[in-house]
């Protein structure tokens, strides 16, 4: 039997353990993420107490005497099982056991931690801490370490891919020893925040303009603040010391390392609608590669076509609130490097440009020629000044085309068609 078994069902306290009361070495943000500063407890019991405030972080704020809740740790992409029990005692305490095994791991991380509370029986105000993030499945939790190791961990060690390579989630967790999952992961281990920008899946409007990538914070719902723990650590991430490593992800699966980013200027607000299409304030990040260099992807990692990158949810968005993201979302009429030069139109103006059509082409008003796989009308996106000679990506220069007038516009670019086209964009 595991000695942690036996613990539990010994019914007894331990010495380890202090009084809850005086148990003020957490800090916890509601639903995101839970710190406790470790303690004699910790290295020499492998339990630790969790006090009232705490304990909904955990789901076990209605345990009931000599009850116990099995709980699962992650860290470093290894599963480690863990309890959490409120003691028969008056009044009971609620505290959280681990087995062996991850208290083996603290105790190689932290081996000079070990020694001291062997030794001494009072407390340090530098000990490390752990850090637990709730993931998706009840009861499971991501466990970092943060503090001085037995090694050190260099944020500048050698990593096992370059910028370019596509890679899958399991490297990537590996290389960082960060959480599998969320598009801000923190590696406290490699002190880093892996950036992670899913154009497959997520709300977030995160794009290149021209050197800068602005990218979208965290907070799917609601209105972003600053003060949750991600967003607050990639806003100090140079104050900090931070290094920030930038991921976007073109197919499912396929994590392209874009490289060493930095912050090129102060964060700032925008408007995005969240999961439930409500329109709300994000906070927007604006990043460049370490050096000022350009982005430059490796053709393997871009999709074959338009078609490849999964739709964000624009179709389902109200007309109203579409015009006003057109008109007001960041606006990408820049050079992206890829292996030539292309420029990429604003998904939200094209969205806007086709739904305002509404099936006809706006030269010949012909109904568009046919319908695409999902039964929507096919209309091209065209821009009456080129966004190559400097036209710019907004909802007035954006018209929705059949392809045969779309290819008449690029060879021929009639005027009287130019000022027809200029009419029709007028919302």
């Amino acid at each position: 039997m595991y000695e942690i078994e036996e613990i539990l069902n010994s019914g007894k306290d331990s010495a380890g353990i202090p009084d809850e009361s005086e148990d003020l070495s957490w800090i916890i943000e509601p639903g995101v993420a839970a710190v406790k500063k470790t303690d004699r407890a910790v290295f020499l019991f492998r339990e630790m107490t969790i006090p009232q405030p705490v304990r909904a972080f955990f789901s076990v704020e209605n345990l009931t005497p000599g009850e116990k809740q099995k709980i699962v740790f992650w860290h470093a992409n290894r599963r480690f099982d863990a309890f959490i029990e409120k003691t028969i005692h008056d009044p009971p305490l609620i505290r959280m056991m681990w087995r062996p095994d991850f208290g083996a791991v603290l105790n190689k991380e932290f081996p000079q931690w070990l020694e001291f509370f062997k030794k001494n029986r009072g407390e340090s105000e530098e000990t490390p801490c752990l850090q637990f993030s709730a993931r998706p499945e009840p009861g499971h939790y991501e466990v970092e370490l943060e503090g001085v190791h037995s090694r050190e961990a260099s944020a500048d060690a050698e990593l096992p891919f370059a910028a370019g390579d596509v890679i899958r989630n399991e490297t990537l967790t590996a290389a960082f020893r960060c959480s599998p999952q969320g598009a801000i992961r923190r590696s406290l281990a490699a002190n880093c925040l892996v950036l992670i920008s899913d154009h497959t899946r997520s709300v977030y409007e995160d794009k290149w303009i021209g050197r800068h990538f602005h990218y979208t914070g965290m907070g799917l719902s609601g209105e972003q603040s600053l003060s949750l723990q991600q967003n607050r650590a990639l806003a100090d991430s140079k104050e900090n010391g931070t290094v920030l490593h930038l991921f976007e992800v073109f197919l499912e699966g396929d994590y392209v390392y874009i490289g060493e980013v930095e912050l090129s200027d102060s964060p700032y607000r925008s408007r995005q609608p969240d999961s439930e299409q409500n329109l709300r304030d994000v906070f927007i990040f604006p990043l460049q590669l370490k050096g000022g260099k350009h982005p430059l992807h490796a053709t393997k990692a871009l999709p074959a076509t338009e078609a490849a990158v999964a739709p964000k949810p624009l179709r389902r968005m109200p007309m109203d609130e579409l015009e006003f993201q057109a008109r007001y979302s960041l606006k990408d009429n820049q050079k992206h490097t890829v292996v030539s030069e292309v420029y990429q139109a604003d998904e939200l103006v094209s969205e806007y440009a086709r739904r305002r059509a509404g099936g006809t082409c706006q030269l010949c008003n012909r109904p568009a020629p046919f319908a695409t796989p999902d039964g929507e009308p096919f209309l091209e996106v065209h821009h009456i000044i080129p966004l190559a000679d400097g036209g710019p990506d907004t909802i007035e220069n954006t018209v929705a085309l059949c392809p045969n007038c779309h290819k008449k516009m690029h060879v021929l670019n009639l005027p009287a068609d130019v000022v027809t086209l200029m009419k029709r964009s007028v919302p």
